[in-house]
């Protein structure tokens, strides 16, 4: 059950705008109920079945975000209560969250369109392996225009409520840009990707960074597309 309704989500994510419109030529609020009524309405064939390498990575990151979470709430037990075993039980989350992680880069690099998206990704940014990066990779509609994308993960602001706002993708790129922020200025990397935002407050600096990931995602899609529609192999 928990895959299939991921892979609902995944269809409402691509199929936003479709959504959008059924509900306003229906005069219905944006619910569950009301969207699995309104996709009852889709004809059949609008519908891609996701393949067995799809299910399977979509699982993978699923668990990867579940032991995140648990493992951010068992170090901050750790934290407060110093004198217990939640240090430990922190350490054994941290190594699965690690196993799924390794799997989850594998199963991107498998896959013929994924792989080539990833690694140009990675040496445009200049970073070995990044389970962050596959999973934007996965899941991002990159598709999409580069401003819907700015949408769909907050990083535009809205004078509306933004109902397209995807928490957990968003969540992904924050970490990734974090985590590139910090090893800059411990050990100098991923220069070019700060060029023009190494002085500015911290704040504002990760916000460019995931700016500039985004952007990069985009081009290394675009990329790849162009390569596939002349023919590439």
């Amino acid at each position: 059950m928990e895959l299939i309704r991921r892979s609902v989500k995944i269809f409402l994510l691509k199929n936003l705008r479709l959504l959008k419109r059924l509900r306003e030529e229906n005069g219905v609020e944006k619910s569950d109920e009301a969207d699995a009524r309104l996709l009852s309405t889709i004809p059949r064939n609008h519908f891609r079945p996701l393949t067995l390498r799809e299910l399977k990575l979509l699982q993978l990151i699923n668990m990867y975000e579940k032991y995140t979470e648990w493992k951010k709430i068992i170090w901050q037990w750790a934290s407060a209560y110093p004198d217990t075993p939640f240090r430990r039980y922190a350490n054994e989350l941290d190594s699965i969250q690690d196993h799924y992680g390794r799997k989850i880069i594998e199963e991107v690099m498998s896959d013929e369109y994924y792989g080539a998206i990833y690694r140009m990704t990675c040496d445009m940014i200049g970073v070995k392996d990044s389970v962050e990066v596959a999973i934007l990779v996965a899941r991002l509609p990159l598709n999409w225009r580069l401003s819907r994308l700015k949408g769909l993960l907050g990083l535009i602001p809205r004078k509306n409520k933004n109902h397209d706002y995807h928490h957990r993708l968003r969540t992904h790129l924050a970490r990734f840009a974090a985590m590139i922020y910090v090893n800059n200025k411990r050990h100098g990397i991923c220069a070019r990707l700060f060029k023009g935002i190494n002085r500015v407050p911290r704040d504002k600096a990760l916000h460019a960074l995931q700016l500039r990931i985004l952007k990069i995602l985009k081009k290394a899609w675009q990329q790849q597309r162009q390569y596939m529609l002349a023919g590439g192999q």
